[in-house]
């Protein structure tokens, strides 16, 4: 665990002295929120509902996309440093590597929330108690799991101008299909068949059901046990794209 963090805080303060990155990725859950969202919660709000209904989408939206983008780009980039051949020759398993990264995307996720449930708690009526808050975020943070492993398994196997843009791609097609952007059953039907076996859809229920919104019923073990699935297989892709790169560029 002790190798595990300080990964997690090399990559950390790496990311510190770069501000074009981080400021951004503090600014955008915000206004992204204030420009697609806050509407909404006013809507929800003339028929008694809190806006945690839509905060919570906004928050798998934007720690999605900050957890598959960054561990893509960041796992290709890293790739051509010369300074990972070095790291490479460290007698450390690569589970340690892979906990290091993503626990560093997770606590940068948890700080990028901080503007936009400050906007959610001031302009929206937010009506879950406080006390249920660290549930609903931490269940939000580990749900992120999968897809950072899913992050890191196109960064080992794409070329890094390559590597943001798939993920891109990728990341748009989970969210749209699996109910982020519009509500499942206002897609097409052909969708909807897919929808329910898909991680984004099963991340949003697990998620609002521990918290006690969920509008549909959906059975806990057919939800954890489905992302406990894509779990283990993004966690085979991307470690055999580690030894795959392994394998390449040192025999």
């Amino acid at each position: 665990m002790r190798y595990v963090l300080l990964h997690a805080g090399a990559h950390l303060r790496d990311m510190v002295r770069v501000p074009m990155y981080w400021v951004p990725g503090l600014l955008f859950p915000m206004l992204f929120f204030l420009l697609f969202g806050l509407s909404s919660a006013h809507q929800l709000a003339r028929q008694g509902l809190g806006s945690e209904y839509v905060v919570t989408p906004f928050l798998l939206f934007t720690t999605l996309n900050v957890t598959l983008i960054s561990l893509s780009a960041g796992v290709a980039a890293d790739r051509e440093n010369p300074w990972e051949q070095r790291l490479r020759l460290l007698p450390i398993a690569v589970l340690t590597r892979f906990l290091g990264r993503l626990l560093y995307v997770l606590v940068f996720n948890v700080v990028s929330w901080l503007p936009l449930l400050v906007v959610a708690g001031l302009a929206t009526d937010l009506k879950l108690p406080v006390a249920i808050w660290p549930l609903w975020l931490g269940v939000v943070v580990v749900g992120a799991i999968p897809f950072g492993l899913l992050g890191m398994a196109l960064g080992y196997r794409l070329p890094a101008p390559a590597a943001a843009m798939v993920c891109n791609i990728v990341f748009l097609i989970l969210a749209f299909c699996g109910g982020l952007l519009v509500p499942a059953e206002m897609l097409p039907g052909a969708v909807q068949a897919v929808t329910p076996y898909l991680p984004t859809h099963e991340y949003l229920h697990l998620v609002l059901s521990t918290i006690g919104r969920a509008d549909q019923i959906t059975s806990p073990p057919w939800m954890i046990g489905l992302l406990a699935a894509w779990t283990v297989l993004f966690a085979l892709v991307a470690r055999d794209g580690y030894r795959r790169d392994e394998g390449v560029r040192y025999g």
